[in-house]
């Protein structure tokens, strides 16, 4: 049986037979299927062509995203900062969404005292990962370095509210705390960071100077002579417990802390000069003034030491009148008050071994210059009112002796506010 069907039909001799409208319809759509068929392959191809393009282009671009990391740790590792800045600039341009290059740039910025940069990079750092902590510490340790210490204490703790257990951090937040004034937070924080690390030397110095600043004297000694075993070299210790045994009166321990200061800082006379000083304090003014010559021969022409040795020899020819410690004073006083950049307390001993010596002309105008220079040496203007009172000049010496009153009012001020801060 036969089916018709509407688009075929059979010719007398059974072949068949499509009406024109139909054989139109059969062409037709043999062609779209011919002309699809190359488009369709060559849509894929050049799909396929421009994902590895992309592929490729972002293999690149990460490469050279690490080896500009990498170039700018290295410069970093050999101190070259401008490369180093250079390098992460260089990583930021290829990825700015990225944490990382602002942070390690924000460090780099922070390094080179560079803090207002360093801020904004680590700012941002923050703002693309709110989760990593490492932007919130560099954060503190610029605040730290701009002596603002009150404003390293907020990022510190949002630290250590990701990371408790940081032990360093703990130091950290309580150093911070320890410098803005607040003693007992630092000690909380400096035990949280020795309760994680029972050996970190830095938190047991820590502990111990807040621990004496607050008068716990008995745990501020077994602070820091934890501290000083775990680092006998440590110098910020022996300084902490030079404080300590002055506050208890042990005065052997004191200087043998003292001594051992001065020989740890071999490039400064400063240890030796305190060691003197303390001498002076305890009637030994004679040991004094031998560590101070053994000052001078190690560092010859240092005003530091001119100034210390002046101040012994003068308070010595003041108490005895003896004439031959003004003339040691004046020795060691005038090479260094003929220096132009002489400081007031410089030229304000000199002036004063000038007036102890008769010489009231050379002696006011030493004291003239020592009220120039600042930072100005409170007794320069009581000396300079002697000297000139000596000269008969009345006014002038009252002028000298009200800058002195306001000089030190100011300074006494100026102590209390600090107290109170």
């Amino acid at each position: 049986m036969r089916v018709y069907h509407p688009l075929r039909r059979l010719d007398p001799g059974g072949h068949r037979r499509f009406p024109p409208w139909g054989l139109c319809l059969h062409v037709k759509s043999a062609y779209d299927a011919g002309v699809k068929r190359p488009v369709i392959v060559i849509t894929v191809v050049a799909a396929l062509v421009a994902a590895s393009v992309q592929a490729w282009s972002d293999v690149r671009q990460a490469r050279a995203f690490r080896r500009l990391i990498a170039e700018g740790d290295a410069a970093v590792g050999r101190g070259q900062t401008s490369a180093a800045l250079e390098a992460f600039s260089g990583a930021v341009a290829l990825r700015p969404q990225s944490m990382l290059p602002y942070l390690k740039r924000g460090d780099t910025y922070r390094r080179q005292g560079q803090f207002d940069s360093a801020e904004r990079d680590l700012t941002q750092a923050q703002t693309l990962d709110p989760t990593a902590p490492q932007p919130l510490e560099l954060a503190g340790d610029v605040r730290l370095a701009r002596g603002d210490a009150a404003g390293a204490v907020a990022p510190y703790r949002a630290y250590l509210a990701l990371e408790d257990r940081a032990p360093r951090l703990q130091y950290k937040l309580g150093l911070a705390l320890y410098r803005s004034g607040d003693l007992s937070g630092a000690v909380d924080a400096a035990r949280r960071a020795l309760a994680l690390d029972g050996a970190f030397a830095e938190a047991h110095q820590l502990l111990g100077a807040a621990a004496l600043a607050q008068g716990q004297t008995g745990e501020a000694s077994a602070a820091l002579s934890r501290a000083l075993e775990l680092q006998p070299a440590a110098g910020a210790t022996r300084a902490a417990l030079v404080d300590l045994y002055a506050a208890q009166g042990r005065t052997r321990e004191e200087t043998a802390q003292r001594e051992a200061l001065a020989a740890l800082d071999t490039g400064r006379p400063d240890g030796l000069v305190s060691l003197a000083l303390a001498q002076v304090r305890y009637g030994r003014s004679d040991v004094a003034l031998a560590t101070l010559a053994r000052a001078g021969e190690r560092f010859p022409g240092s005003p530091v030491v001119a100034n210390a040795a002046g101040r012994v020899w003068l308070d010595l020819a003041e108490s005895a009148g003896d004439g031959q410690a003004i003339q040691q004073a004046l020795a060691l006083l005038a090479p260094a008050a003929a220096r132009e950049a002489a400081s007031s307390e410089t030229l304000a001993l000199y002036g004063r071994a000038l007036l102890l010596n008769g010489d009231l002309k050379p002696a006011e105008a030493a004291l003239l210059r020592a009220t120039t220079k600042f930072p100005i040496e409170r007794d320069a203007f009581l000396q300079l009112s002697n000297a000139e009172a000596r000269l008969g000049h009345r006014d002038a010496a009252r002028a000298a002796l009200a800058r002195h009153a306001a000089l030190t009012e100011a300074g006494q001020a100026g102590g209390a506010g600090a107290s109170r801060r």
